[in-house]
Order: structure tokens, then C-alpha cells, then sequence
């Protein structure tokens, strides 16, 4: 056995998502995703490590700011979660869900204001964000944490806590900032496309980090930047597309940068050419 792996041991039965026992989340030394998007949107739940990634994705080139995009990516992510709140969705698939945003309601919290009946289950593979989640969601009914790579959907829809969810009732999915982390071997839209079966309808929100508006140089440095964190892949727009809302109905305005999704009042943002693209769309027969 390694030194890594015996660092980092494998949970049985985690298969080729390779689980650490450990959680990256508990290994402050070394950045992990959770946490450098919690600092990247203001949070407060990172270390040195998660902000020297960040700093160093920052100075990538001139008019990058990771930052504002992230943020912009969370807005959008509570914006379209109201929106189809509004929808008469009651429950909710979480995945990858990351740590508690700073300032921001969390998705229970803004589904909870529209639908005393609502259901959310919580995804994440890290963990320090389960724990986190599991201590605010305690006394919470009808909520579930489940600690597993989202790639695995057997695992996610087939966990004791995945109960909270009907599969005979439409299903909000939430993918924020989530498929980027995602090779294009591992068929990243099929993955989304296989939770969405489970569901007899639904709504798909997305967001996917952007890449063609950089140069083949900028590109080149933002993913070495972030490789202390891991692999990042993100795409451009075209792809995005094809990959994940290929015959999906998109609620307007469609695929768009994220402060540009209903921005509400005001002009969007100006994120720079840090893009994350959005969409909602609809999936499954109508009701």
C-alpha cells in the first residue's frame, strides 16, 4: 500500500469513483473543491491552502475574475431555485452541493419559504460538507445528506437516505458547478440524463465553467492553477449544449452567462471572461 493510499483509505464497495474514508475535507493541508468555491464566494469555511489556489486562478490574465463568476454561478443557482420553486417543485436532488454559501439561503431554506411539504436530498462526496450538512439538517424533516461521488447514481438514489425523495413526483435536479469536475470519459450529460430517468418529470438547473472565450494559454494556466484541487474541464458553450440539454425544453432565456439568467433588477454584473453558462430546463412528460 502507499503512503497516499494509506493516508486516504478506500471505502468498500466505492468502486472506480474511489471514495476516500477520509474525506478530502479533512486534509487542510491540501485544497479540495468544496472549500476553494466557498472561498472563491465569500465564505468563511476554507484554509490557506483553498485561497492560495484561488489566488493563483485570479492571476490567470486580465479581465479573469473567478470570484465575481462563482458568485454570479451561485446567484444564478438561488435565483432559477426560487423560480422553479414557483413551478410547484416540492423536492429536490442537491448534487455536489458544496458547504453552506456565506450570506446566500441554502436550497431547503428557499424551497422551504414556498412549500412547507419540501423535500431535499443533499449529495456531496467531501467530507467535511456532509458533516456540515448533516449538524444543520439534524431536526430537519424530510432532508437527507448522502455522502457519495455524484457520478454514481446507483449509490445516490439507492442510499438509505434517498427515501425522502418520491420517484413518482416531478424532481428539481440541481448540477452547480458540478459537471466540469467530470471527464468527457465518464459520459458527464448520460450521468445527469440516468437521475433524470429515475423521475417521471422535472427541472434540470445548470450551470458549467466556460472555456472558449480564453486563450489556448489562459486555458492552459487556469487548469494548472487548479490542479492542486483536481481536474477541471470545462467547455464551450456549443458543447455544454450538446452535452447536457440536447432535446431538453430550456425556460428563457436559455443557455446564457449566469448574471445574465433573470438578473431581477439592475444590470447584470460584469463577470469578465470567467464565464459559467446556465440553463433551466424542463424534462420528462408534462403534467
Amino acid at each position: 500500500m502507499s503512503a497516499a493510499e494509506e493516508a486516504s483509505p478506500r471505502i468498500p464497495g466505492s468502486g472506480r469513483y474511489g471514495l476516500s474514508a477520509t474525506g478530502p475535507g479533512y486534509h487542510t493541508a491540501h485544497p479540495s473543491i468544496a472549500r476553494v468555491w466557498n472561498a472563491a464566494t465569500g465564505g468563511k469555511d476554507n484554509f490557506e491552502s483553498d485561497r492560495t489556489v484561488l489566488d493563483h486562478m485570479e492571476q490567470t490574465g486580465n479581465d479573469i475574475h473567478i470570484g465575481k463568476a462563482a458568485k454570479a454561478s451561485l446567484e444564478f443557482a438561488a435565483r432559477a431555485t426560487a423560480a422553479v420553486a414557483e413551478l410547484g417543485i416540492t423536492q429536490w436532488l442537491n448534487l455536489g452541493c458544496g458547504l453552506p454559501p456565506e450570506g446566500y439561503e441554502t436550497t431547503l431554506q428557499t424551497v422551504g419559504r414556498r412549500h412547507s411539504d419540501a423535500r431535499v436530498l443533499y449529495v456531496d462526496y467531501d467530507r467535511m460538507v456532509t458533516v456540515h450538512g448533516r449538524a444543520l439538517l439534524d431536526v430537519k424533516p424530510h432532508t437527507g445528506v448522502v455522502e457519495a461521488d455524484a457520478r454514481d447514481v446507483d449509490a445516490v438514489l439507492g442510499h438509505r437516505e434517498a427515501v425522502v425523495l418520491d420517484s413518482g413526483r416531478p424532481v428539481a435536479i440541481l448540477a452547480a458547478a458540478l459537471c466540469h469536475f467530470w471527464p468527457d470519459s465518464d459520459e458527464p450529460g448520460a450521468i445527469l440524463r440516468r437521475y433524470m430517468a429515475r423521475f417521471p418529470s422535472g427541472y434540470l438547473i445548470l450551470s458549467h465553467a466556460r472555456d472558449d472565450l480564453l486563450t489556448s494559454e489562459e486555458r492552459a494556466r487556469l487548469v494548472a492553477g487548479y490542479k492542486p484541487t483536481g481536474d477541471i474541464y470545462a467547455r464551450p458553450i456549443d458543447v455544454v449544449r450538446e452535452m447536457f440539454l440536447d432535446g431538453l425544453e430550456l425556460l428563457e432565456p436559455g443557455l446564457v452567462e449566469a448574471s445574465t439568467w433573470r438578473p431581477g433588477q439592475g444590470p447584470a454584473e460584469d463577470v469578465g471572461r470567467a464565464h459559467f453558462v446556465v440553463a433551466v430546463a424542463r424534462f420528462g412528460r408534462s403534467s
